[in-house]
């Protein structure tokens, strides 16, 4: 079965290690005030959005964790990712997201050739804001 699950974190490729039960990415927009059009329909001014983005992480080798860790520390982390708003063929997006509240995991389990760590990230990108005549 071919993988079509596509997240890049800073360069690291964590598409085969993202549970697909825990992955989310939105669309958030920010609004502004509302009022009442003079046809009696509610106006809402959005000022812009961001995406926000939450994926969990299983099995990471040792080596692919200290990767990410050190993308994941990083005051503007690139990220790749899978996204139902993309207009792109291949359906994913590139963004810059800011650093997140924590960084590393748990250990999961150890096996000869290493540790794997479990680790779940809740990321948001950086404000997209709308053009003041709203295009």
């Amino acid at each position: 079965m071919k993988n079509t699950m596509t997240l890049i974190i800073g360069g690291v490729n964590m598409s085969e290690f993202t549970e697909r039960e825990n992955y989310s990415v939105k669309k958030i927009w920010k609004t502004e005030n509302s009022f009442t059009n003079y046809d009696g329909n509610e106006i809402t001014q959005r000022s812009g959005w961001n995406y926000h983005l939450k994926a969990s992480f299983e099995n990471i080798p040792d080596e692919i964790m200290k990767e990410l860790t050190a993308a994941l520390d990083s005051d503007s982390i690139i990220v790749t990712f899978t996204d139902p708003h993309s207009s792109e063929e291949n359906g994913c997006t590139t963004e810059s997201f800011l650093r997140g509240n924590s960084t590393g995991g748990s250990v999961s389990c150890e096996l000869d050739d290493g540790l794997r760590w479990e680790l779940g990230i809740d990321l948001d990108s950086q404000f997209h804001a709308v053009p003041a005549d709203g295009l």
